[in-house]
């Protein structure tokens, strides 16, 4: 190859490898930027997550306690029924007395807790209610952080592998810069192992992209 040619070859291999070190410089930032975003996404998703434990826990700390007055009530009026049956003599009294207890169970029942809750045990399912309020919530908002946390670090792990290709691309650079400037034979052998570093930089920088 003419020294003119070969002259206007490195340079163009020079400019080359200089554009798609800035393409892999960009792929880098952009992945960087994406796992930042990604971990405040993550951060996001926690404060969800804990936000919607609290106000479960409370909301289902709120319906045990009338489930517990549901209960007193309930067990008062079963009381007064078994009293009635043992004495009948009170029984008026006592009848007024079991109505008003049934009726302020039933009361708390219907309005202060869900009684789809309640085991044939007579005890309170609250596991349960506990477990579907947190679902309600994971399917209103975010509230997965470790799924962000894992795309971050994917990302970050990315960006690094990028940034690190511009090492055999400034190797690259460097092999064609001295191919240019020097006139000995080994000027050749320059430019094939500038154009096999140029080669090998960008197939793994682009399956590094496309796979990551």
């Amino acid at each position: 190859m003419k020294p003119e040619k070969f002259k206007t070859f490195t340079a163009t291999m020079i400019a080359v490898v200089t554009v798609i070190s800035a393409l892999v410089t960009w792929r880098a930032a952009t992945a960087s930027q994406a796992a930042n975003d990604a971990n405040f996404d993550g951060l996001v998703a926690a404060v969800n997550s804990e936000e919607a434990a609290v106000l479960s826990t409370i909301k289902v700390a709120e319906h045990y306690q009338a489930f517990l007055i549901y209960t007193r009530y309930n067990e008062l009026g079963n009381k007064l029924y078994d009293a009635i049956q043992a004495n009948p003599s009170n029984k008026d009294e006592l009848e007024q007395q079991k109505s008003d207890s049934w009726g302020i169970a039933y009361g708390v029942q219907s309005m202060f807790f869900p009684s789809r809750y309640l085991l044939p045990d007579g005890t309170y399912d609250s596991r349960r209610e506990t477990d579907e309020l947190l679902a309600d919530e994971q399917r209103a908002r975010d509230t997965r952080a470790e799924l962000h946390y894992d795309q971050a670090s994917r990302l970050r792990s990315k960006s690094n592998l990028l940034v690190q290709m511009l090492i055999p691309l400034g190797v690259s650079f460097w092999f064609f810069t001295l191919a240019q400037i020097v006139e000995h034979k080994v000027r050749y052998l320059f430019a094939f192992l500038g154009g096999f570093l140029l080669v090998v930089s960008a197939f793994a920088g682009l399956i590094i992209d496309i796979i990551m």
